[in-house]
């Protein structure tokens, strides 16, 4: 009876503690009025998604400037193994020429937009070729270009993202654990707010189920 009395009184404490460790989807706090949520799946399920490549949209997985296991190749595997070099092509198109007819690399933050398999991608300008042509600050270049961008957009979606800067890069240039990257994206979108307070963003952040033992307890202390 003792027992039953100290269930009913820690019942409806544990509960939602317990529910924090099922949950999937989480609403983020942020400085600003942008709507930042996150969610344990697999990005591929979304509907807008963003895909990191690099400053040339080299985007074939051959292992040379991109690996099989990184989220671009697996995207090309799974979406666009038939037309990839076609796909290739036509985002490379986009790169404009000098006077000697060199290629002038994409900016980071840059994105071309494409429709595929019924999806919106977003190729996102990460990442250089090699680590030792970046500058160190490519990743605020990329991602502060990359919101200020998609917010200019207004298209009333939600914009799916992986975890920026964690094992999802072309290179070794990510971060050295999830919950760096994850305090990162929330530091630029904090910054976009700072900078930008009459924009808002509408992002979902998609990270591997894999990853959630690492970061509930991060997730849960910046949720709402």
């Amino acid at each position: 009876a003792v027992m039953v009395v100290i269930l009913c009184f820690a019942f409806p404490f544990l509960f939602p503690f317990c529910g924090s460790y099922f949950k999937k989807n989480f609403k983020i706090n942020t400085l600003g009025k942008s709507k930042i949520s996150l969610t344990f799946d697999d990005l591929f399920n979304e509907d807008y998604i963003v895909i990191t490549t690099n400053r040339y949209y080299d985007i074939n997985p051959t292992g040379e400037y991109v690996s099989e296991d990184s989220i671009l190749g697996m995207f090309v595997n799974r979406f666009c193994r038939n037309n990839v070099v076609e796909l290739e092509e036509s985002l490379k198109a986009h790169l404009v020429r000098d006077s000697q007819n060199n290629i002038i690399p994409a900016q980071y933050g840059e994105y071309i937009k494409k429709e595929i398999s019924g999806k919106t991608v977003y190729f996102l300008v990460f990442t250089d070729r090699k680590k030792g042509d970046q500058p160190k600050d490519f990743y605020i270049q990329a991602v502060q270009g990359f919101l200020n961008r998609i917010s200019n957009e207004n298209h009333g979606k939600n914009v799916c993202i992986p975890l920026l800067g964690d094992n999802n890069n072309l290179s070794d240039s990510g971060f050295s654990n999830s919950a760096m990257s994850f305090r990162s994206i929330l530091a630029m979108i904090n910054n976009f707010e700072i900078v930008n307070q009459r924009s808002e963003l509408r992002l979902k952040i998609v990270v591997l189920p894999e990853k959630r033992s690492e970061l509930i307890n991060l997730v849960l202390f910046y949720s709402k």
